[in-house]
């Protein structure tokens, strides 16, 4: 354990298990376990000393339920997205998906129906589950996210719009498959579109070398890799933008742009689970190029006309990812 952990009270018990070899990752489609926790949990849910299991995700839940109904314990399933949209979209090899996304399909069906309590993420998510597994008896509600207790930001933080050169950030680990696919996909397809006068930030965890590279020729784009606060970065900023295409789920990146006051650009698929920022016009989403064109084009007016403010769009945020309001709705819901 780290130094953070051992901040937990001490009735939270921590138990380790060991990593997975590669055959047992190998054999995955054979024997339909997804995950390392099997035997484990399977001998925590057996020794009667639980009332409920929280699983992190259908993967290992669709493996270990029928076992939690068998002795009596209620199961809680988090479903941060349709993981089969989300393996697929990160999975990188053919034969590999061929092979394991029929397990996480089976798996998530497992889970969705016969779990006691499912959490969904975004409505999106709740409404895809029912349209390709039927729908469930179980009690579901969207939960969406929130911030850890007492994290938020404060309103002396917030800085001004740069009016003579904006700024746009874009954060979040840049080496794995989905965000790397929407970094491409910016510098190819959408940054000829962004009018003159404006900067790029990218910032984020373990950029590959080839991507850090290629920005060296854009002399407008600043790549700043693993920062310590990336915060501190964003509210340096002007617009937050979002360009992942791949995966389902919420991209939780864009919240970092909200807490900081920035109005939020975003994909289609990024702007799932943020419908009631998009209703207030804090967030502009957009599918193709010419959609773009005009979200970065109506940002920027707005921006120099003062109709939109900072101020108000963390106020908006902080009401809606606050710590106290999101555990209020799941108290009503378990107790």
């Amino acid at each position: 354990l780290n130094d953070r952990d051992t901040d937990y009270p001490e009735n939270v018990r921590f138990v380790g298990v060991k990593p997975r070899g590669r055959l047992s990752k190998l054999l995955s489609p054979i024997t339909g376990l997804l995950h390392r926790h099997q035997k484990m949990a399977s001998g925590l849910l057996r020794s009667g000393e639980y009332d409920y299991c929280v699983f992190d995700e259908s993967s290992i839940a669709g493996s270990l339920v029928e076992t939690a109904k068998k002795y009596g314990v209620k199961t809680i399933v988090i479903n941060h997205n349709y993981q089969v949209e989300y393996s697929r979209d990160n999975t990188k090899s053919w034969l590999k998906r061929q092979l394991i996304l029929p397990v996480v399909e089976r798996c998530e069906r497992v889970s969705y129906l016969n779990c006691d309590y499912n959490i969904f993420l975004t409505e999106e998510d709740k409404a895809k589950f029912k349209e390709v597994y039927g729908a469930s008896t179980t009690k579901d509600f969207v939960g969406g996210c929130f911030l850890r207790k007492g994290d938020e930001i404060k309103s002396d933080c917030l800085k001004p719009f740069n009016n003579n050169r904006l700024k746009i950030v874009i954060s979040g680990t840049m080496g794995n498959v989905q965000n790397l696919d929407g970094l491409t996909y910016f510098l190819d397809e959408l940054y000829p579109l962004l009018p003159d006068g404006m900067d790029v930030v990218l910032t984020g965890k373990n950029p590959p070398q080839s991507l850090i590279k290629r920005v060296e020729d854009y002399p407008n784009i600043t790549i700043i890799p693993n920062p310590k606060d990336i915060l501190s970065i964003i509210e340096q900023c002007d617009i937050f933008l979002c360009p992942t295409r791949l995966g389902g789920g919420m991209k939780l990146r864009v919240i970092d742009g909200f807490r900081c006051g920035l109005p939020v650009i975003a994909h289609k698929i990024s702007a799932r689970g943020y419908s009631g920022f998009e209703k207030e016009g804090y967030l502009w989403s957009f599918e193709d190029k010419e959609d773009f064109k005009g979200c970065i084009n109506d940002i920027k007016m707005q921006i120099s006309e003062r109709r939109i403010s900072k101020q108000d769009i963390s106020d908006f945020a902080s009401q809606n990812f606050a710590f106290e309001e999101r555990t209020k709705t799941l108290k009503n819901i378990f107790f």
